[in-house]
């Protein structure tokens, strides 16, 4: 994965020869950039991909030391602004004026650092809402920040420090299908929250935050000034991701299914003039995601890739998945991403557009329509193994006030995100419902706008009308149709409800874009992998007596969900501690 690894010392130099763990394992970063930056009691390596280079600063003089990694998205309108002529002059023109609050200035998914010489100071930060990751660890001495868990893990090897697995964090994994807070794997190494920044000064440790949903005021526009806005803020966002590309000469992809989402991105950028698309999507052969998206790519004269994940080959790669997720978020939920982009030369392309948690954003978060307090339950991908870890994941709960900031701040910055993970190896991604514009004024939208996403469709009906014209996923109708009596006229709205109905029922997933539970019955391969993956591996509990007992039985008596979380997890103890 792309990003940093630093070391810093109180005490001790660094050699500034020191040699980080080797990259490139699977051959995916063959094109990457491997640049360090050594001082007086630090040295930190960059490690990233070729697209976007001017935004890639790593960079230093008498002043400063700085890097980023990822794509400033208004890049070129802070250089104006501040009369740079590069992004490094620009950070510190802007660190210059702000100190630390200057990265409320940076639109898109980053990550990035600033060491001030003079004051000896250290400012580490990462996007708002999970895009890129930090994680880090301190002791009395010794200070780790980098990208990648496993990068931390093999520092911790590496300088013989004790390097154990947080039992709380595996219970996570077990329940949630990710993590939850600040938590990792490892036991006192923590990730960077989404919003936040880390503060080092004279051996000391704060975070400080500089973007939460919590802080948002609920609007009170009417309905229609609502929908304008709306309006008017997503396709600036659009704009602005696909001017991106124009500015450095790339052309467009984007991601497109049967969902809302995705067609949003793709469209709102048709209409405002970015017609040159590269569409692609990936699903069962057949299902609703490929027939829509290609019938809107066919009718907007897109150029249209189809990747198929028939019976589910895609998920034997395990070791690869969780390699590059750090076994902090359930495999299967990036793989198919991972296994269709991988086919996919980029190398003419610029941000792969997307429309990460569109719904999220516009209210699929709300159970009732109005504010509520979070449950244990909301968001759980297994219950087998929650008994263990409820009280835990109760108190977390208890420090949200709604369902919507708890689940904006679990199941989409610290899993949903995982998709971008997997792009990233190979370019930048952005979604124009992450633009944090977007993002705070939809969740200023008062609750009952948002239940059942009616704000959305509605928005589509005054603005987007020829959206329309094609089946929702999610419905199996059209999104205006989705919204009234006439779906119930509709043989594709039951087809569609039987499938999720009987799957709701039965536990098991055997319908939609995934049919897990499907394919382990009709792939004979795939079950005998996933059966002898987890014989082959569960020895690497041994350690964990109780913990191994409890995988067993959720293994054994879980539908497929269970059994990839159970096996992610031996994945990650396998990456991380052996």
């Amino acid at each position: 994965m792309p990003g940093f690894t630093a070391i810093i010392s109180n005490e001790k130099p660094i050699a500034s020869d020191f040699k980080f763990r080797e990259k490139n394992i699977y051959g995916l970063e063959n094109r990457y950039v491997r640049r360090r930056i050594s001082g007086n009691g630090f040295v930190v390596e960059q490690f990233v991909n070729q697209k976007f280079p001017n935004d890639k600063v790593f960079a230093e003089d008498a002043d400063f030391v700085a890097g980023i990694d990822g794509a400033i998205l208004n890049l070129t309108y802070l250089q104006n602004k501040t009369n740079s002529q590069t992004a490094f002059e620009m950070l510190k023109k802007l660190y210059f004026a702000e100190n630390e609050d200057f990265v409320k200035h940076l639109r898109g998914s980053f990550s990035g650092f600033i060491f001030d010489k003079k004051e000896k100071r250290w400012t580490i930060f990462a996007d708002a809402t999970g895009g890129k990751r930090i994680f880090f660890y301190k002791n009395n001495d010794l200070l780790f920040f980098s990208s990648e868990l496993k990068e931390i893990s093999f520092l911790l090897s590496k300088f013989n420090l004790n390097k154990n697995l947080n039992r709380n964090a595996a219970y996570f994994l077990l329940t949630c299908g990710f993590m939850l807070e600040d938590n990792t794997l490892l036991e006192n190494v923590k990730r960077l929250m989404p919003g936040n920044m880390l503060i080092i000064n004279n051996n000391k440790l704060e975070t400080k935050e500089f973007f939460h949903l919590k802080n948002i005021q609920k609007t009170s526009l009417c309905k229609t000034e609502i929908i304008e806005t709306m309006d008017s803020l997503f396709s600036e966002a659009v704009r602005l991701q696909f001017e991106k590309d124009k500015e450095n000469d790339y052309q467009h992809i984007a991601t497109l299914s049967g969902g809302l989402d995705s067609r949003m991105t793709v469209l709102t950028a048709h209409k405002l003039g970015y017609t040159e698309q590269l569409n692609f999507t990936f699903s069962q052969s057949d299902y609703l995601d490929e027939k829509i998206a290609k019938r809107i790519a066919i009718d907007h004269h897109h150029d249209f890739l189809f990747h198929s994940l028939d019976y589910g080959n895609y998920l034997k790669n395990i070791d690869k998945t969780v390699f590059y997720n750090d076994g902090l978020i359930l495999y299967s939920g990036g793989a198919h991403i991972f296994n269709a982009v991988e086919d996919i030369n980029l190398n003419r392309y610029g941000i792969v557009h997307t429309g990460l948690i569109g719904d999220a954003v516009i209210g699929s978060f709300l159970s009732v329509p109005r504010a509520i307090k979070p449950a244990v339950e909301m968001g759980i991908h297994s219950k087998v193994l929650l008994p263990e870890i409820q009280h835990v994941i109760t108190e977390i709960t208890q420090k949200y006030e709604t369902e919507e900031l708890y689940k904006f701040y679990s199941r989409a910055f610290l899993g949903a995100m995982n998709g971008a993970l997997f792009l990233d190896i190979f370019s930048e991604t952005a979604s124009p419902f992450l633009n944090l514009d977007f993002l705070a004024f939809c969740y200023s939208i008062p609750e009952h706008l948002k239940y059942k996403e009616q704000i959305y469709i509605e928005w589509i009906g005054k603005r987007h009308r020829e959206f329309d014209g094609y089946i929702w996923e999610k419905t199996g109708v059209s999104p205006l149709k989705s919204n009234n009596y006439k779906k119930y006229c509709s043989l594709g709205y039951y087809n569609r409800m039987s499938g999720k109905f009987f799957d709701r029922m039965s536990g098991k997933t055997k319908s939609g874009m995934n049919p897990f539970d499907r394919w382990l019955i009709e792939n004979i391969s795939l079950k005998n992998y996933i059966e002898n993956y987890f014989s082959r591996n569960i020895s690497v509990l041994d350690k964990h007596e109780k913990l191994q007992t409890q995988c067993r039985f959720a293994f054994q008596t879980g539908n497929s969900q269970d059994k990839f979380i159970v096996l992610t997890l031996l994945a990650a103890i396998k990456l991380h501690f052996e």
